[in-house]
């Protein structure tokens, strides 16, 4: 089209368009091949959205504290490569205890300075306003450090809804929509610390939040060693697990301690009352086991399993659940229950899951 025979009108809107920022992408313009950034090596996307949930007193503030310090040092998490940058630890609660391990972290790796910020307080999550705030914080904290802001923990869910009712989709769904703007806006990872009902062990309160995450984390303790397994992976792999022991190390004069977490090696050990399991997630497993039986192939090499493994596809093992009625003719949502008891089976360490492949642990 000639320029010159254009319209005004058509001038204006050319112009308005080359201004404005585009808020799309089109099919031809996307990348050849695009690799995932990762936060975490195999775990933690960049710019993604997660939730750690676990039992009173299993240690995920301490492991999470631990893989935010890690992150800011550039140091390698459990042996994992990490993309360094700024963390801001939002620290609902218990502020002074989330310093002290910081202060204990220190000591023991005698690292004197990293880009990490503690910000105590109280934000309703639920609100709009809030996440003008966070974004706020973190251009001050990137001010101050120099350095982008990469991760962004807010401990915890619970006190993040200021009396919020955790079981409301309103409520659940409010913090989903501030989460994702606060994602939005500075592109960090955003890392929910959350609690699980006294009884199950999937995460707390209305299932707005897990629909929403791209990554969950159940973290579990028997005795002395606790671990965090992968439980919900978006387009990595479920199951990848890290366990770890936790250390006290003074850090006041007057013999105040506070905890860090020690990496250990080996798999996970999963506590017995973890291990406990409802009939129809046992139903489940009896028709692993069978499919495993008529279908069985060896595990990949690259999966580095046990000589002698034998895995299944994830697709063999639903279909065996609805021929075996595990999964109901009439249930309105089967892709949603398989998804559940898959989830449930690998957060006790039950099974494993790569790569759309599936085996008894």
């Amino acid at each position: 089209m000639n320029v010159a025979a254009m319209d005004n009108a058509a001038l204006d809107r050319l112009a308005l368009i080359a201004d404005r920022k585009r808020l799309f992408v089109l099919y031809a313009e996307l990348d050849e091949s695009a690799s995932k950034s990762w936060l975490v090596h195999n775990m933690l996307g960049c710019g993604e959205v997660s939730a750690f949930y676990g039992a009173p007193g299993c240690g995920k503030g301490v492991l999470i504290e631990d893989m935010g310090l890690h992150i800011a040092a550039g140091l390698p998490w459990h042996s994992r490569a990490v993309t360094r940058g700024t963390v801001v630890y939002i620290a609902l609660e218990r502020k002074k205890l989330v310093e002290r391990r910081a202060i204990a972290f220190r000591k023991k790796h005698g690292l004197d300075d990293l880009p990490f910020a503690i910000v105590g307080g109280v934000y309703d999550f639920r609100l709009a306003a809030t996440a003008e705030q966070i974004v706020e914080i973190y251009r001050a904290v990137e001010r101050e450090t120099g350095e982008d802001v990469v991760l962004v923990i807010v401990d915890t869910l619970s006190r993040a809804l200021c009396g919020g009712d955790e079981n409301s989709p309103k409520d659940m769904g409010a913090i989903v929509t501030t989460t994702a703007t606060v994602q939005e806006r500075i592109g960090a990872h955003v890392l929910w610390v959350h609690h699980m009902p006294h009884e199950g062990d999937r995460m707390r309160g209305h299932g707005a939040l897990l629909g929403a995450v791209d990554t969950t984390l159940h973290i579990s303790k028997n005795g002395e060693l606790r671990s965090a397994r992968v439980v919900k992976a978006n387009d990595s792999e479920e199951g990848e697990t890290v366990s770890f022991t936790i250390e006290s190390v003074e850090v006041g004069a007057d013999g105040t301690t506070a905890p860090i977490a020690v990496p250990t090696e080996g798999p996970a050990i999963q506590a017995s009352s973890e291990r406990k399991i409802s009939q129809r997630q046992q139903l489940a497993l009896n028709a692993l086991a069978e499919t495993v039986l008529s279908e069985g192939q060896p595990a990949p090499a690259a999966f580095g399993l046990p000589q002698g493994v034998m895995v299944v596809s994830l697709e063999s093992w639903k279909q065996e659940m609805h021929a075996r009625d595990v999964i109901e003719s009439a249930d309105k949502n089967p892709r949603a229950t398989f998804k559940r008891l898959k989830e449930a089976l690998a957060a006790r360490g039950l099974i494993g899951i790569r790569q759309e492949k599936v085996w008894l642990a």
